[in-house]
């Protein structure tokens, strides 16, 4: 279930670990596994809570596809 951030700053909306893992089509464990400081996702804790940023998860997808566009294209610039 989505929950709103309560940050001024950048008005971002925080996921629990089934909905980044719906987002980023992996399963919860292995979320689990890639989230830092196993992995490169970053979390917010909030008591037991484990919640992800929406735009860090679109910036993961963003950067994955960058990496696959420069293995397709032969790694050119």
């Amino acid at each position: 279930m989505p929950v709103p951030s309560n940050s001024p700053h950048d008005g971002d909306m925080l996921v629990d670990r089934i909905e980044a893992a719906r987002r980023l089509c992996i399963s919860p464990r292995t979320l689990f596994s890639r989230t830092a400081p196993r992995g490169p996702i970053r979390c917010v804790r909030v008591g037991f809570r484990v919640l992800y940023s929406v735009r860090e998860i679109d910036r993961l997808i963003a950067a994955e596809m960058e990496a696959s566009t420069r293995k397709t294209n032969g790694g050119g610039k």
